[in-house]
C-alpha cells in the first residue's frame, strides 16, 4: 500500500513539473525567492519601512507554509510544465490563477484569526507583488530580447504580409533571442491593418512602401510571409528588395509550423516561389476512378516525369503499376522509394528499350496493362539534331511500338506525353515528338477499345538537362552563365503541376484528343538567370557574368502551344484545354512515311529529310525546319 502511494505521488511530480526535475527545482527556488521578496516588501510597506519584531517573526515562521502553498498551487496549474522561452498571454493568465488562488486562501484563513501578527494588508499587497514577480522571471528571455541593449548583434528584420504566417514568423523570432533576427515590423496591402500594432510591432506601410521603409528602418533582411502570393507579387517584392540591395527571405506557410518545421523559419527564395504558380487541384474522383484497382504501366519510369507519374499514381492506388525503362540503376533506385509509399500496389520493374519490339510485347503481354502512360522519350534538342536517328528510334519508333502492343493488349487508354516543342517544330527533336502524336490521332481512328490521347506541355522546371540545374551549376562553379539569346522565352511548369495534368487528362480520355496544360506566363531565359544570380546574393554582370551563346541548332527564341491550324477548347478543368484540329490522318499513310524513314535511316541528312516531310505532309510547312526538297524515294508523294 506505502509502495502504491509513493508511485501515485510520484507520478502526480512528473506530471506537475515535468520530465527534468534540475530545471523545475529550478524554478521552484527562484519561485520562492520572488515570494520571501515580495513578502519582505509588503511588511517594508505597510509598517513605512519598520518593522516590528513580532510581525517579522511570525512571518518567517509561516513562510515555508505559505511558500509550499504557492508552490503547491503552482504545480496544480501546470506552470512548471509551461516551456517559458515561448510563454503566451494564455501562459502568464495561467500563472495568475494560482496565485490569485493562494493570496485568496491566505487573506481568509488571516481573517478568521483575532490577534494577528500578520496584517490583511501584507498578504494582500504580498500576492500583488508576487504575480508580476513571478512573470517577470518566468518570461525573462522573451524580456531581454526586447531590451534596446539585446538585439545588438541580430539582424534587422521587415515582414512583409501581416497575416498569420507573418504574425506566427514575429512570434517565433520573439521567442527566439538566440535566432539573431530582430523583427521590426509589418508591411501588409491591407488598409485595416495599417499603423496596428500586432505582437508589439507595428504595421509600417504597404509593399509599395518597401524601399522606403528599408532606408528608413535601416531593414537588414526582408522575409516575405506570404503564402500563395501569385508569381508577379513575389517578383515584384524581390526586385524592390534588389533595388535597395537587401537580402530576401521566404517563409514557409502554417502548415510547415503545423508540422513541427521550426528548423528553417527562413529559407532562400527558389524559382518555383518566383514563378509563383498557383497549386493545381485535380478532380481526384475522376483520376482515382481512371486507375484505381487497375494495372498500370509507365514507359520512361526512371527519367523525370516518369518517376513523379509513379509517385502520384500511387495515391490512387492502382492494382499493379509497371515501371519500364532502359535505366537499370534508376528504375532500382525508384522502386526503394516507391515500395514504402503503396504496399497494398504490386510494383514490377521492367529493364528494356521501347523501340526493342518483342522486349515490349513481352512487357505487355505479361502486365496486361489497362492504363498506359508513354512518357519515355529523348528530348535534349541540340543533341538530337546531332542523333536524328537515335530521336527517330525511340520518339517514332518507340512510340510506334508501345502503341501497337497497347492496342493489341485491349488496354483502356494510352496518354502520350509530348512537348510544345511539337508544334510547328524547328528541331529534329520537336519533330519526331509531333510524329508520335500523329500516331496517337491515327491509331485513335481505328482502335475499337482503346482511348489513345497526348498531353502537351513545356518546359519543367529541375527535369534532367533543364535550364534550370544548368544555370545552377554554372552559378556554382562562379560562371559565366550562358544564354543563348536575349529575347528568348520560354513557358516554364513543375514536375508535379505537369503530372497531376497530365494525369487530369489521361482520365478525360476521348479519341485521339490532345489536350495541353495551362502554362501560364512566358519567362525570359536571360531574366531567370539574373534572378538565380540575385537569389544567391550575388549581381549579374560583377559577381557573375551573363554571356550569350546565339541560339543552338534546332532552338527558337519562342516556343509555341498551339499551331495555327489548331484552335482550343475548355475541359472540366480550367488548367487542361483541349486542342482542336480539322486533321485527319491516315494509319497506312503514315505508317509507309515512317517505314521511308526507317529505311533511310543510315543517312543521316536523307533521315532529317523525311522526318520534317511527315511533319508537313500533315501540318503543313513548319518554322525553322530545313527547306523542303523532293524526296526521290519509292512512293512519296514529295
Amino acid at each position: 500500500m506505502m509502495r502504491s502511494a509513493l508511485v501515485r505521488s510520484g507520478r502526480w511530480l512528473a506530471r506537475s513539473f515535468g520530465n527534468e526535475p534540475l530545471h523545475a527545482a529550478a524554478a521552484v527556488l527562484l519561485d520562492v525567492l520572488v515570494l520571501a521578496a515580495a513578502y519582505a516588501v509588503a511588511l517594508l510597506l505597510r509598517f513605512d519601512g519598520n518593522v516590528p519584531r513580532e510581525s517579522a517573526a511570525f512571518t518567517a515562521k509561516v513562510f515555508p507554509a505559505i511558500a509550499l502553498l504557492y508552490v503547491a498551487a503552482n504545480a496544480a496549474f501546470g506552470v512548471y510544465r509551461t516551456v517559458w522561452a515561448y510563454g503566451s498571454l494564455g501562459d502568464v493568465v495561467n500563472l495568475f490563477r494560482p496565485v490569485a488562488a493562494v493570496t485568496l486562501l491566505i487573506f481568509v484563513a488571516n481573517a478568521w484569526v483575532h490577534e494577528r501578527d500578520l496584517p490583511l494588508s501584507v498578504v494582500l499587497t504580498a500576492g500583488a507583488l508576487t504575480f508580476p514577480g513571478m512573470a517577470v522571471v518566468k518570461m525573462r528571455t522573451r524580456l531581454v530580447a526586447h531590451l534596446p541593449w539585446g538585439d545588438v548583434a541580430s539582424r534587422r528584420l521587415l515582414i512583409v504580409g501581416a497575416g498569420e504566417t507573418g504574425q506566427l514568423l514575429a512570434r517565433e523570432l520573439q521567442n527566439r533571442p538566440a535566432s539573431n533576427y530582430q523583427p521590426i515590423g509589418f508591411l501588409d496591402n491591407d488598409p485595416k491593418k495599417l499603423n496596428t500594432r500586432i505582437h508589439g510591432l507595428r504595421v509600417l506601410g504597404t509593399d509599395a512602401d518597401l524601399e522606403r521603409i528599408v532606408r528608413e528602418y535601416d531593414v537588414d533582411m526582408v522575409a516575405i510571409a506570404t503564402p500563395g502570393a501569385p508569381g508577379s507579387a513575389i517578383r515584384r517584392i524581390v526586385a524592390a528588395c534588389q533595388r535597395v540591395n537587401v537580402p530576401v527571405r521566404i517563409v514557409p506557410s502554417v502548415d510547415h509550423w503545423v508540422l513541427g518545421g521550426r528548423g528553417d523559419a527562413l529559407r532562400e527564395l527558389t524559382l518555383d516561389d518566383l514563378l509563383g504558380r498557383e497549386p493545381v487541384e485535380v478532380d481526384v474522383q475522376r483520376c482515382a476512378a481512371s486507375v484505381r484497382d487497375k494495372s498500370v504501366l509507365v514507359t520512361g519510369a526512371a527519367g523525370s516525369i516518369g518517376s513523379e507519374l509513379c509517385r502520384q499514381l500511387l495515391a490512387f492506388q492502382p492494382r499493379e503499376l509497371h515501371l519500364l525503362d532502359n535505366n537499370e540503376s534508376g528504375l532500382y533506385d525508384l522502386s526503394l522509394e516507391l515500395a514504402p509509399l503503396a504496399p497494398q500496389t504490386a510494383l514490377r520493374l521492367w529493364v528494356g528499350d521501347i523501340a526493342d519490339v518483342p522486349t515490349v510485347e513481352r512487357v505487355f503481354r505479361e502486365a496486361r496493362p489497362q492504363v498506359v502512360y508513354h512518357a519515355a522519350a529523348l528530348k535534349h534538342v541540340p543533341l538530337m539534331e546531332e542523333h536524328p536517328d537515335q530521336a527517330f528510334r525511340v520518339n517514332v519508333f518507340g512510340t510506334l511500338a508501345v502503341a501497337r502492343a497497347a492496342r493489341a493488349a485491349g488496354a483502356e487508354r494510352f496518354v502520350l506525353i509530348s512537348t510544345d516543342k511539337a508544334v510547328r517544330p524547328a528541331s529534329v527533336m520537336g519533330a519526331t515528338k509531333r510524329i508520335a502524336e500523329l500516331i496517337v490521332a491515327a491509331f485513335a481512328r481505328t482502335a475499337d477499345r482503346t482511348s489513345f490521347v497526348a498531353v502537351r506541355f513545356g518546359n519543367v522546371m529541375g527535369s534532367r538537362g533543364s535550364v534550370v540545374p544548368t544555370f545552377l551549376r554554372q552559378i556554382e562553379r562562379g560562371g559565366p552563365v550562358t544564354v543563348m539569346h536575349p529575347d528568348m522565352m520560354r513557358y516554364f511548369i513543375t514536375i508535379p503541376e505537369a503530372v497531376s495534368l497530365v494525369i487530369q487528362a489521361g482520365a478525360f480520355g476521348g479519341r485521339g484528343s490532345v489536350y495541353m496544360l495551362d502554362m501560364g506566363e512566358e519567362v525570359s531565359i536571360l531574366e531567370l538567370a539574373e534572378r538565380m544570380i540575385r537569389l544567391r546574393g550575388l549581381q549579374p554582370g560583377e559577381d557573375i557574368q551573363v554571356v550569350f551563346t546565339g541560339p543552338r541548332p534546332g532552338e527558337k527564341l519562342r516556343e509555341e502551344l498551339v499551331a495555327d491550324f489548331e484552335r482550343l477548347e475548355p475541359t472540366d478543368h480550367p488548367k487542361v484545354m483541349r486542342v482542336v484540329a480539322d486533321l485527319e490522318v491516315d494509319e497506312r499513310e503514315l505508317l509507309r512515311l515512317i517505314e521511308e524513314c526507317a529505311a533511310a535511316a543510315t543517312d543521316l541528312a536523307e533521315l532529317r529529310r523525311r522526318i520534317y516531310l511527315i511533319v508537313r505532309r500533315f501540318d503543313g510547312p513548319g518554322d525553322g525546319e530545313p527547306a523542303p526538297q523532293p524526296v526521290q524515294a519509292q512512293g512519296s508523294e514529295r
